[in-house]
């Protein structure tokens, strides 16, 4: 029954346009656990084999912007700080590989301002809530705080459902308030 489902998976996966291959191999990409954080490289290819295949395909892209988490500082205070625009892309696609369903995480460099990458971090969480793919900056120039953001990839089934109903619930509210108004 299992594999039946992997297979009928890898069909939907297909069809939809992610797969890149029939069986992707993990050589020369970074084989994440769950729960633990890994030094982040630049460059490199990171995979997570999925433990939990109920769940569904929810983003499979994200950004992290450095002007979310930081700003330039001044020596002048009486002058606006400015926003850096660096920012990293990330790319979410699952692939069939030698272990089992997975998820290759790439990431590609927009912008460098601001942008710090030593010290970063990369870390996978799954339970049953889905799977969140976190980074980490943990420096930008001389500042040392940390600009954290998370992505969700998978969800439950259920979940999506949830937030269609809001978002329609949501929309037809925006409607009645509209109508009330004229």
């Amino acid at each position: 029954m299992k594999k039946l489902l992997v297979v009928a998976l890898m069909l939907c996966v297909g069809t939809i346009g992610f797969s890149q291959q029939l069986l992707t191999s993990l050589k020369g990409g970074i084989l994440l656990d769950n729960q633990k954080e890994v030094a982040f490289e630049q460059g490199k290819t990171y995979f997570y084999v999925i433990k939990n295949t109920d769940l569904q395909l929810y983003q499979t892209e994200g950004v992290f912007y450095v002007a979310d988490y930081y700003e330039k500082g001044w020596f002048d205070r009486e002058a606006p700080a400015e926003e850096y625009t660096g920012a990293l892309a990330f790319a979410f696609n699952p692939v069939l590989t030698d272990k089992g369903l997975a998820i290759k995480i790439n990431t590609e460099v927009l912008a460098w301002d601001g942008l710090d990458l030593d010290g970063s971090l990369l870390s996978v969480t799954e339970d049953e809530t889905g799977l969140k793919v976190t980074f980490k900056m943990t420096k930008c120039y001389s500042k040392t705080t940390t600009g954290e953001k998370s992505f969700e990839v998978l969800v439950p089934a259920e979940k999506v459902a949830l937030m269609k109903q809001q978002l329609s619930k949501m929309a037809a509210k925006n409607l009645r308030l509209a109508l009330a108004s004229k």
